[in-house]
């Protein structure tokens, strides 16, 4: 065999290898870090909470009783979750949540850290990114993902297909949902980890080819 095919094999065999190796790593991160950032977040308020409980305790029961900071977290998250999850407190959030958005970087802060822990932490969520694909948008070709398929019911009688894509505009924890007819949904090869590595790599790692695949959902 030829020195100069063998080497480009071998080069072909690294890249692949690395790319494998970046895209695991990537998933990996996905995966991770709202785990990590939830358990942070956790241990900081048992922390805090138990530092306030404890004076009560030691004043009633003069001494500590082990669990309490660990029972009075989990007392307040569920409290804080049924009073805010419906009703005027609801309401009140988001209020507040529009109005942390006018300040630049405590509202990027707080609007990444948000949909990282209720977006994409979340194994329903990961499942709906089905596949890697180029949505043809007015003046542009962008990449996203699939996330579903309707059938949409005219007034004329007539029932179109639609796809629903989600086009990351900030990284991939912020970005919009586009409705598109199922050819202007161009389905690629690549997996959904090699397009979110895309996508964090701000299109550094696209490979140098790839095909287009079946467009049934």
């Amino acid at each position: 065999m030829d020195a100069d095919v063998l080497n480009r094999q071998v080069r072909r065999a690294r890249r692949s290898l690395w790319q494998a190796f970046r895209n695991r790593m990537i998933a990996g991160l996905i995966i991770l870090i709202p785990i990590v950032l939830t358990v942070k977040v956790f241990w900081w308020l048992l922390t805090y909470l138990e530092g306030l409980t404890r004076p009560i305790v030691m004043h009633f029961y003069g001494r500590t009783i082990p669990g309490t900071g660990v029972l009075v977290t989990l007392i307040v998250i569920f409290v804080t979750g049924l009073l805010f999850s419906t009703g005027p407190l609801r309401r009140l959030l988001d209020s507040a949540e529009d109005l942390l958005e006018v300040f630049p970087i405590v509202g990027t802060i707080y609007g990444t850290l948000k949909k990282v822990l209720s977006g994409f932490g979340s194994p329903e969520s990961r499942q709906s990114f089905q596949k890697f694909v180029l949505a043809r948008l007015p003046g542009r070709t962008t990449p996203g993902f699939l996330t579903g398929a309707f059938k949409f019911d005219r007034a004329d009688g007539t029932t179109q297909e639609l796809r629903t894509v989600y086009v990351p505009t900030n990284h991939l924890y912020v970005g919009d949902v586009v409705v598109l007819p199922p050819e202007d949904v161009l389905e690629t090869d690549l997996s959904v980890e090699e397009g979110i590595s895309i996508l964090l790599s701000a299109g550094a790692s696209v490979p140098p080819r790839f095909g287009e695949r079946s467009t049934s959902v």
